[in-house]
């Protein structure tokens, strides 16, 4: 492979990378916000966090 054809392979990588980065970082910008206050008034959450706390409880006792 000519040296010339390597440098348009490297550089031609390099803007498909770019493109791959922006497109990935611009679906992960607010992706918070699209889920927050997802579980609001869900019993299963409520559960799970009632759960969550009472095995913290026990695991703080049992650590100390």
């Amino acid at each position: 492979m000519s040296t010339k054809v390597l440098e348009q392979t490297v550089s031609d990588l390099q803007r498909r990378v770019t493109e791959i980065e922006d497109k990935l970082s611009a679906k992960a910008r607010g992706g918070w916000r699209k889920i927050a206050g997802a579980a609001n008034e869900d019993d299963y959450f409520d559960e799970a966090m009632r759960l969550g706390a009472k095995w913290r409880k026990k695991a703080n006792r049992e650590q100390w």
